[in-house]
This record gives C-alpha cells, sequence and structure tokens, in this order.
C-alpha cells in the first residue's frame, strides 16, 4: 500500500469519527433538553468518571449539573464534547431513610410479638 492510501484512509476515519462524535453530542443535548430542571441524571464522561446529580441547566454547548454528595458542593458545567452518556434513573431511597423504614420495620414486628405474648398469657391481669 502507498504512503497516499495509508494517509487517505487515515484521514477517512477520522473524519468519520469526528462526524460520528458530533451527531453523539447533538443526541445527548436533546436529550438533555427535553428533561426538567431538578431531573436526576447520571452523566458518564469520556475519561470514565461518572457524575451523579440533579440537572440545573442546559445550553447549546454544556449541561450542568449539581452533584449529589453528602457535602454540599458547587454545580458543575460539562462540555456536551466530553459526555459519553445521560441517563434518567429514577432516585432511590436515601441512606437514611432505608435505615428508618428497616428501624420502623423491625419495631412493629417487636411491637407485634409483645402483643401476642400478652394476648396468650391471659391479658393484663
Amino acid at each position: 500500500m502507498s504512503l497516499r492510501s495509508v494517509v487517505a484512509l487515515a484521514l477517512m476515519f477520522a473524519f468519520v469519527g469526528s462526524a460520528a462524535r458530533a451527531q453523539d453530542q447533538n443526541l445527548w443535548r436533546s436529550f438533555a433538553e427535553k428533561l426538567p430542571p431538578g431531573a436526576f441524571v447520571v452523566v458518564r464522561l469520556s475519561n470514565g468518571s461518572t457524575l451523579k446529580g440533579h440537572l440545573v441547566r442546559v445550553t447549546s454547548d454544556t449541561i450542568t449539573v449539581l452533584p449529589k454528595t453528602r457535602l454540599p458542593v458547587p454545580a458543575r458545567a460539562l462540555a456536551f464534547a466530553d459526555v459519553e452518556s445521560i441517563g434518567n434513573p429514577k432516585e432511590g431511597m436515601s441512606p437514611g431513610a432505608k435505615v428508618l423504614a428497616t428501624a420502623g420495620a423491625a419495631g412493629g414486628v417487636v411491637f407485634g410479638i409483645f402483643l401476642a405474648v400478652v394476648a396468650a398469657s391471659g391479658g393484663w391481669d
């Protein structure tokens, strides 16, 4: 294969790759624009990192997300060029809510057993 052929193939693949990347950016931009402000999103970036948080704003070239962290942090503006994917899963219960629900259920079971023991022994004589 001649040097011109190799260079031509390399340029063709670079052009096709950049065109596909621009199409992906438009796809994610249109998806993000349809989400309401405050929606829970999971953004996967091209560097492999993932950001979970709430959507703040969408512009023509960035998406701004308020990260969901234990301690408050400022909102992050992410360029659509760096976005691999955007997901909109349902936000689950917080860890504190899970603990309270479990404690309430366990307390209800213990109280139910207590009432059954009292009723079986003949009441409160």
